[in-house]
């Protein structure tokens, strides 16, 4: 009779644990599981709470979490075709997972246990955590052509969510770009210039969050843009600086008389003061000359070239007209036009 009122009395508070969430050996397994005690005892199991990941590498993720209190042990569980699976058991609070596939998301429960009379007791699961592996080395990384201002990239395929692009920028690198792609192409280069460029793969825990995963990185590979047919501004300022020294040549009365000038000795002393002071001093708003011509912006250096001899013959005529002034040449940039020419441009005067 006190045998069957005990037997009655535990499994009323088994019923009342697993209400709980508490999971307990079955009768026959335990023996004496109407013993109050040991039914007790295993409620006292604790959640586990804290579970974190660090990946390791590419196969390893490390799982960590909060130690449960009068606990013997703890289960790691993966899911795995929309099941947890058991993947071992461990006395501490810390598990690898090994042997796991490259640039894949995994989901992780952990649940703690107490060991009663030689069979496990359980608490309830962990709150289930996602994590990834790294993504194994981007390969294959080769420059596949090159610009003027641009160069492209490409690699081989890998599992990934998706690869970032990194630029050796003053001795750093820095990311400058990503794409789900297996090519990209860095704009905005300047011309005849090397660059060094590698990547490496991402992968993201969950399309919704910000967590990534890196693989290592590729190789690094250099490339050199192309030489620009266009002009800039820096041939425009070589061209004025040749085209001046070509006036400065042909100023033979200048060159020949300047000390006779009434301002030798007060505001220059030498020709090449006297040449300093006069190119200052002069502008189209204040000066006198006898027409402007253009460059526009999209020409190429072959008719920079041409434009420059044309230019050196204009100086010649204008001092064979008036051989005692001192021609000036002045650029400006005219990114909106002007009158004689509504094209960006660069306008040229020969100011006297």
């Amino acid at each position: 009779m006190k045998n069957g009122m005990k037997k009655t009395a535990a499994v009323v508070m088994a019923a009342m644990l697993m209400g709980t969430g508490a999971v307990v050996p079955a009768a026959e397994d335990m023996g004496i599981f109407s013993q109050t005690a040991i039914v007790a005892e295993a409620a006292s199991v604790g959640k586990v709470t804290g579970l974190k990941s660090k990946t390791l590498s590419n196969s390893e993720i490390q799982l960590n979490w909060s130690k449960v209190k009068g606990a013997s042990g703890y289960t790691v569980y993966m899911r795995k075709n929309g099941k947890y699976n058991k993947l071992g058991d461990c006395k501490g609070t810390s598990y690898t997972v090994k042997k796991l596939p490259n640039a894949t998301r995994e989901n992780f429960k952990v649940r703690a246990y107490k060991t009663v009379k030689g069979k496990k007791v359980y608490g309830k699961y962990s709150a289930n955590w996602n994590t990834a592996t790294n993504p194994q080395a981007c390969k294959g990384l080769k420059v596949s052509s090159v610009g003027t201002d641009s160069v492209k990239l490409s690699w081989t395929k890998i599992g990934c969510t998706n690869y970032r692009i990194y630029q050796n920028i003053k001795g750093e690198w820095k990311e400058i770009g990503k794409t789900t792609g297996t090519s990209y192409t860095v704009k905005k280069l300047a011309p005849a210039t090397k660059y060094q460029f590698k990547i490496r793969a991402c992968k993201q825990d969950d399309k919704k969050t910000s967590n990534n995963h890196y693989g290592k990185y590729s190789g690094v590979v250099t490339a050199t843009t192309k030489k620009s047919d266009k002009i800039t501004q820096a041939d425009i300022d070589a061209m004025k600086k040749e085209l001046q020294e070509y006036s400065n040549s042909k100023a033979e009365y200048v060159n020949t008389h300047y000390t006779e000038f009434w301002k030798y000795g007060k505001d220059y002393n030498t020709l090449d003061e006297y040449y300093s002071m006069s190119i200052k001093s002069k502008s189209p708003s204040i000066s006198s000359y006898d027409g402007v011509d253009t460059i526009n912006f999209t020409e190429g250096q072959s008719m920079l070239k041409e434009f420059k001899e044309l230019y050196k013959d204009y100086i010649n005529y204008e001092y064979e007209k008036r051989n005692d002034v001192y021609y000036v040449v002045y650029v400006e940039a005219c990114p909106n036009g002007l009158d004689v020419n509504p094209n960006p441009c660069w306008a040229v005067y020969l100011l006297y």
